[in-house]
């Protein structure tokens, strides 16, 4: 089918195209088979190279030591800010996932093909709502080369191929039987392997019309530790909650009677000597005295809190279940046919089917990576009698405390029951009597303490690929054209499983209504915070604790809250808690020391239920139709055109788990009217990790579009590329037209000049159209949680700000428009004769420059509203009160103060006045709900939440420069190459992002090359990236080595991680990340057994970073993985052999 010429220049010029091979590669006179190459549908064109297109071939696959796609595109010097590592900073959704992420404009920005054809994205998301197609579904053993057009292909093939195109090309003509199996091992970790097992065996009918090629493959991956990583020291720590309490009701002015053994004082006079504030710390009294099931004692806080804010969590080392490569099963299955029924017609098709595993281990806990802080928190109300008697009160008559109305079943009476005792209800955990806190406070449910490891949560994909069509030659006015229409399917899916909270369980379960066999005898509806307690003559009363801890039931963001008032009310009505099937959950260590209020395992699995906290599904469906072919004689050659249609239709679907939606409270009580009768209702989720996190969508997109290229030959020895793009999305996105010129020069036989510019759109995705992003966390500069601010002395602006991590949700964003792209390219390549003949040197200069880019909306605008409220009532010294009595614990609860008067006397910068802020309930309380939440009653103003939205803002200027050398030669020792492949970024500057007025991470520095970015706007991009070559070929013979560069880059987080910092971590901090370089090398023999039924076997043996090269070091504000994991592999040294068994 496809035409045979000869042509000695063409063939240098494949010759060169491959230049970045590590295998020998040798120019060949004779004919070279004329196939359309990525960037071009016109055969041939782009063998001139009007575009640059890099090459992969499977040599240079098999020379790298590969064992899947990803090991290739990783190492390409073009590809950065891709993810696959664990502790990337992605969703654990994407974990076993591997993309392409050209130049770093984000894994959306390039398009990526299979056999020159679309395929479905994974059917997951980044943490900015970004899609990518999963490369480790196509299967190593099917594939023959990688192409890759760098310089922006809309015009061509459409949205998305905003930096590029990937075409990976299948081994669809293949004849004969190939068996292959690789073992990679990690050095540092025996027993942990990575192992291939796969055959291809391909048909072809004697005459050479018919192919028929199948192929299967089997990867297994063994999970490594973290601590065989090498970049752990003796600094290293991961941490995983045993126990935690948050706010507690202590207030002795209350009544309270806390349990002084929980109290640490100490930590709270270390935390206000070192210039923290006052917060009281509670620790578990049983923390240091415990040890999990290795042995190791649990302690209490960390090696990096930060300076005057060391806390009372209880942890355990969890560095065993902690990774830098997961347990991964992956099978696939492939298969292709093509029969040629004349010159004019062939019918091919290709077939691939993978599915994968993916084990993450939590440590036996019910959330990856260990951790369980996400579970809750809840309150847990004090025992009855609990409290003391206010002596100021018996004055009156009264003979009772504020805080008593936080304990089990006190309003009981209300509802015509008998109100508790303590002799009523002995066995709730928080009784002193049971080494409990003795006072109302919120803490974790946890499950699976101490952690043993046997539960494991897991991530399952499939990817099926289905691709056919008609193509064919004919003559049309004396000229040679051809056509293919074709049509392709293509769907993948995302189930990930793991243990989740029930909300309604938890909160019964943490009050003493826990298990199948209890039913609380209390009601849902009661009005516990505006009924009047303690009624005195004279209309004297007592307040309720309810009056300023009403908090306890905050709304964090819809459908989520910290605790609902359904449980509230049932447990402060109810009489029967702990009692007639009724129990309690432990949140305290005396879970494990104390049988009597030991957690059972029939309550643990009662409070938890096995979810799909992912199941989603992607489907594509693609009708192509193309016609190409001569259409007049120019004075450089034949004048061609290719001209096309296309239809895709998208389907992306998503089920939430019944806990999330249809298992929620959709009409939970939200506020009540003045007799105390519900009058305000919204939805709470039963999902007590979160809520909008996991949605219930099926949204369906259609796309049409027209094409036409030209090649226009209008000189001798130039080649001309024009190309326009008709694309058509209907609703908001409408329609775009993205052009494309390009031409190449040949002023003599060795040497190429070329040009290109293009114009080139993204459309947003769909899912952040309809439904919005998923849940995630930010970094950034928050003026309100700087004190200073809050007390009126310094302005509420970013520069004002203090660093804060916050939790993000999304919300749809049916206005987010087309981001756009000017890309320019210009260079040269030279294949000299000669003396010099074998050189080959290829530069290409290249610029991008982006606009109205899709990007999650800056949290500085997402706080907006609530700095709007603030700056309004900051003036007023009458809205004024002191900060160390918000926190809950304060002796007296909001003490007013006159800024004034403190500056008068104190002056401005003395702790008095500092200490006097703004009293928040003025501003918060007009945003709580609404997409700003903060911590309940905390004397610092930490954010719990923020909702953000995609938008379409700024500019991204990036250009940069990538160069390929390379110098074959023979003698009589053998084949010889040497080559380089090296990219350098000049820039990648970020332009007119509003929250970005200060810079990435209000650093004052806009341009990310040679930077860490910030991590969501854009990755790590090492500025300098490399990679040499040297390899020898003799007879069955050969050897390839090659050297890994990655150059040093700036820490962009670095003020933020030693903003506070304790001395151990400002003494590794360090403001750049050290260059990287890593040697590969390999030996493989080809052994021809002497019978053409045994065939011939290609033995391999090879070390991936053969001097174990210790990976930079980076500290960082989170997690535990203290290296930049979009950069660097951390396995080290690397061991493999393989086999290939031909026939």
């Amino acid at each position: 089918m496809r035409k045979k010429f000869p042509s000695k220049r063409k063939a240098i010029t494949i010759g060169v195209i491959l230049a970045g091979l590590a295998a020998p590669v040798a120019a060949q006179d004779g004919e070279i088979e004329e196939v359309v190459v990525t960037g071009s549908f016109i055969r041939g064109s782009a063998l001139d190279a009007p575009s640059p297109v890099q090459v992969i071939d499977r040599d240079s696959i098999e020379a790298q030591g590969a064992a899947v796609i990803w090991d290739v595109i990783k190492n390409l010097e073009v590809n950065s800010g891709s993810f696959a590592n664990p502790g990337s900073g992605e969703r654990d959704q994407t974990e076993g996932t591997a993309q392409v992420n050209l130049r770093n404009l984000g894994e959306n920005s390039t398009l990526t093909l299979i056999n020159g054809k679309r395929m479905a994205p994974a059917a997951a998301t980044t943490t900015t709502g970004g899609e990518f197609v999963n490369i480790n579904n196509i299967p190593l053993v099917m594939t023959d080369r990688v192409e890759v057009l760098t310089d922006g292909g809309s015009a061509l093939y459409g949205a998305d191929a905003v930096a590029g195109v990937v075409n990976i090309i299948m081994r669809t003509d293949f004849e004969g039987l190939e068996l292959y199996g690789d073992v990679q091992g990690v050095e540092s970790e025996s027993g942990a392997y990575d192992q291939t097992v796969s055959g291809i065996w391909g048909w072809a009918s004697d005459d050479g019309d018919t192919h028929f090629v199948v192929s299967a493959e089997r990867f297994e991956r063994d999970k490594v530790s973290a601590s065989s990583a090498n970049f752990i020291d003796e600094n290293t720590q991961f941490n995983g909650g045993i126990s935690s309490i948050g706010t507690s009701v202590g207030i002795p002015s209350f009544g309270a009677q806390p349990n002084p053994l929980y109290f640490r004082g100490d930590i709270v006079a270390d935390n206000i000597a070192k210039g923290g504030d006052g917060d009281a710390v509670w620790s578990d009294p049983l923390c240091t005295d415990s040890a999990g099931l290795t042995g190791i004692p649990y302690y209490v806080g960390n090696l990096r809190e930060e300076v005057g804010e060391r806390g009372g969590t209880c942890n355990e080392d969890v560095e065993r279940f902690n990774f830098i490569a997961r347990d991964t099963e992956r099978s696939s299955f492939a298969m292709a046919f093509d029969h040629t029924f004349s010159e004019a017609a062939e019918f091919y098709s290709f077939v691939n089917y993978s599915e994968n595993k993916i084990l993450l281990e939590g440590g036996g806990l019910n959330n990856t990576g260990g951790s369980a802080t996400t579970r809750g928190p809840t309150v847990f109300l004090a025992q009855p009698g609990a409290t003391a008697p206010i002596a100021a009160l018996q004055g009156f008559g009264i003979n009772a405390n504020v805080s008593s109305t936080m304990e089990l079943g006190y309003f009981a009476p209300n509802i015509g029951l008998t109100r508790p005792t303590a002799a009523d209800i002995t066995n709730a955990p928080v009784d002193i009597r049971n080494g409990g806190i003795n006072i109302p406070t919120i803490s974790n449910p946890r499950d699976g303490i101490p952690r043993d490891g046997k539960r494991s949560n897991s991530t399952e994909t499939n990817a099926t690929l289905v691709q056919a069509g008609l193509r064919g030659d004919f003559d049309y006015m004396d000229r040679p054209w051809n056509y293919d229409v074709s049509v392709s399917w293509s769907a993948t899916s995302n189930e990930q499983e793991y243990t989740a909270h029930n909300r309604r369980n938890s909160e019964l379960a943490a009050n003493g209504l826990g298990g199948p066999g209890c039913t609380p005898n209390g009601v849902e509806d009661f009005d516990f915070m505006g009924t009047e307690v303690f009624p005195g003559a004279g209309g004297f009363g007592v307040p309720s604790a309810w009056d300023f801890f009403g908090g306890y039931a905050q709304t964090f963001f819809p459908g989520y809250v910290l605790t609902t008032r359904e449980s509230l009310s049932l447990a402060l009505t109810s009489n029967n808690q702990g009692q007639g099937g009724c129990e309690f959950y432990n949140p305290f260590l005396t879970s494990q020391t104390n049988a009597n209020v030991a957690n059972s395992p029939e309550l643990l699995d009662w409070m938890t239920e096995r979810v799909l906290r992912a199941d989603k599904r992607n489907k594509l469906m693609v009708f192509d139709a193309l016609v190409g072919g001569e259409i007049m004689d120019m004075a450089g050659g034949p004048a061609a055109v290719a001209f096309g249609l296309q239809y895709r239709e998208r389907n992306t679907k998503s089920r939430a788990p019944f806990l999330n939606n249809a298992g929620g409270a959709p009409n939970a009580i939200l506020g009540y009217d003045d007799a105390g009768v519900p009058n305000e209702f919204h939805l709470v989720e039963n999902n007590f990790e979160c809520a909008s996190c996991a949605f219930n969508f099926d949204n369906t997109r259609d796309t049409s579009a027209a094409f036409i290229e030209l090649s226009l030959p209008f000189i001798e020895n130039v080649e001309t590329q024009i190309a326009v793009r008709y694309e058509d999305y209907g609703g908001n996105i409408g329609s775009e037209v993205s052009p494309k010129f390009a031409m190449s020069w040949r002023p003599m036989e060795s040497l190429i000049v070329r040009g290109s510019f293009s114009q080139s759109f993204r459309a947003p995705n769909i899912d952040i159209i309809e439904t919005g992003l998923e849940s995630g966390s930010v970094t950034f500069k928050d003026p309100i949680s700087s004190q200073r601010v809050r007390a009126g002395l310094d302005p509420a602006t970013t520069q004002n700000g203090e660093t804060e991590q916050s939790f993000t949700l999304g919300g749809p964003a049916p206005n987010v428009g087309n981001e756009y792209s000017d890309t320019f390219s210009a260079g040269f390549i030279w294949t000299p004769s000669g003396r010099l003949e074998g050189l080959s040197v290829q530069a290409d200069a290249w610029r991008f420059e982006v606009s109205d880019r899709v990007l999650p909306q800056p949290p500085i605008s997402a706080v907006q509203p609530e700095i709007a409220a603030f700056n309004a009532v900051v003036g007023d010294p009458n809205n004024y009160i002191l900060n160390d009595s918000i926190g809950a614990d304060s002796p007296v609860l909001d003490v007013p103060c006159d800024p004034n008067a403190l500056d008068a006397q104190f002056g401005r910068d003395s702790t008095e006045r500092l200490n006097c802020v703004v009293n928040p309930e003025l501003y918060t309380i007009q945003t709580e709900g609404i997409g700003i939440s903060r911590v309940f009653r905390s004397e610092s103003a930490n954010l719990i939440t923020l909702t953000l939205s995609a938008i379409n803002a700024g500019e991204i200027e990036a250009d940069g420069v990538d160069l390929k050398l390379g110098y074959d030669w023979q003698n009589d020792w053998g084949r010889w190459r040497a080559s380089m492949d090296y990219t350098h970024v000049n820039q990648y500057k970020l332009i007119g992002v509003p929250g970005l007025e200060e810079g990435l991470l209000d650093t004052g520095k806009f341009d990310a090359a040679g930077t860490t970015g910030d991590g969501l706007l854009v990755r790590s991009l090492p500025d300098n990236k490399g990679n040499m070559t040297f390899s020898w070929q003799r007879d069955r013979h050969g050897v390839t080595v090659i050297n890994r560069h990655i150059g040093s880059y700036q820490d962009l987080a670095y003020d933020n991680v030693i903003q506070n910092a304790n001395p151990l971590v400002t003494s590794l901090a360090s403001t750049k990340i050290d260059s990287y370089d890593t040697w590969d090398i390999q030996y493989r023999y080809s052994h021809d057994w002497g019978n053409a039924n045994l065939g011939t076997t290609n033995f391999t043996v090879g070390v991936l970073d053969m001097f174990d090269e210790e990976v930079p070091h980076r500290e960082t504000t989170a997690g535990s993985l203290r290296y930049d994991a979009n950069v660097f592999d951390p396995r080290g040294r690397r061991l493999y052999a393989r086999a290939l068994w031909s026939f």
